[in-house]
């Protein structure tokens, strides 16, 4: 499990190694996603490119590796605009938003950040540090040091690099808090005690 770490009054977010349990499932509309940068370029756009679409057939030609990796109904096309504002607005108070992210950061040269938005601002919460294979697959989520009933989230990439938001949900259960290094070590240490006690033991 990953953990990339926010400031502690705001979020935190882990990689999960699968989708999630016991979260209460959200629904994607378009009009969660608003473009704050520039207009999608590359080959996988369908329209103008300006806003984001539906797109529900992961054979498609414009699907490029995007799919949804729970139902095989649809999801969310970004496509291929820059800077993506998902706005999240739910019923009930919540401390993680969870949701797979499909093909992101597949071309040469790109990038993919996502930040939160603190006020006025942006914070930076993640990153995807190197390229990844074409049909990529991360399930994220996002951890509130406070439960919420609403987030913003920006995603940021290359103008020709899209990816796919599809399986969103949301729990009311706190996420776990990693272990600081020194613990893990004094874990570790106590642990190599215990063993060398019974060996002598035996002995």
């Amino acid at each position: 499990m990953t953990v990339v770490g926010a400031p502690a009054w705001s979020a935190t977010v882990r990689v999960l190694s699968k989708a999630p349990q016991n979260a209460t499932p959200l629904v994607l509309n378009t009009s969660d996603f608003q473009r704050v940068g520039h207009c999608g370029s590359g080959e996988s756009v369908v329209n103008n490119g300006c806003s984001t679409v539906i797109k529900r057939n992961p054979d498609a030609p414009h699907a490029f590796g995007r799919f949804d990796p729970l139902t095989n109904d649809y999801w969310i096309d970004s496509q291929d605009i820059d800077e993506l504002k998902w706005t999240v607005n739910a019923p009930v108070p919540f401390s993680s938003l969870i949701f797979a992210l499909t093909d992101a950061h597949d071309q040469p040269d790109s990038h993919f950040a996502m930040s939160i938005q603190e006020g006025e601002g942006w914070t930076s919460l993640w990153e995807i540090p190197d390229r990844q294979e074409n049909g990529n697959l991360y399930w994220l989520s996002v951890d509130f040091a406070e439960p919420v009933t609403s987030t913003a989230l920006l995603f940021s990439t290359r103008s020709d690099d899209g990816y796919g938001i599809r399986a969103a949900s949301i729990s009311d259960q706190p996420a776990p808090v990693p272990l600081p290094a020194s613990a893990a070590f004094l874990l570790a240490s106590v642990g190599g005690l215990a063993m060398l006690r019974r060996r002598k033991t035996s002995a």
